[in-house]
């Protein structure tokens, strides 16, 4: 038997054959796979958000000195004291800082996303376009390369 012929590997993780897409320890044969593609993983900047219109808000809280003395009385922090109302700035400025930090730092991920009996799943997942770009070329690739007649064999696509 003829060894199946190496169409990609990233040298770890991925390799595809002319036969097989084999992600680390899982091997799938390319006849069970019904589909596949890229997929584009939106983050998640909700909770993000939610830091920032909270931070939004306390700050709006302090600069409008909604908290009274009597409410909150002032805090000694070492020689001085400081307001409840100074304390909600310094709050609702921070609350919004990791908001806009966390909205920012959240980035979209890349999976190649196949099809089986099994269902649907990520096969691989990654922030990086490119390097997923690559192995579902190469999964083309493998399609294309070989054929198969009604008996379920598989010959050289000679057109190639």
């Amino acid at each position: 038997m003829i060894p199946d012929k190496i169409l990609y590997t990233d040298g770890h993780d991925v390799t595809v054959t002319e036969s097989t897409f084999q992600v680390r320890q899982t091997a799938y044969e390319l006849r069970g796979i019904t589909k596949f593609g890229l997929l584009i993983r939106r983050p998640d900047r909700l909770p993000g958000l939610i830091l920032l219109l909270v931070g939004l808000v306390v700050l709006l809280v302090g600069l409008m000195n909604f908290i009274t003395p009597s409410m909150i009385a002032d805090v000694r922090i070492g020689d001085s004291m400081v307001s409840a109302n100074t304390i909600a700035i310094w709050t609702g400025v921070t609350l919004t800082l990791v908001g806009v930090i966390s909205m920012i730092a959240v980035r979209e991920r890349y999976s190649v996303r196949i099809a089986t009996a099994e269902g649907e799943k990520d096969a691989i997942v990654s922030t990086k376009r490119e390097y997923i770009s690559q192995i579902v070329d190469a999964l083309n690739r493998a399609v294309n390369y070989l054929q198969y007649n009604s008996t379920g064999t598989r010959y050289l696509n000679s057109t190639k």
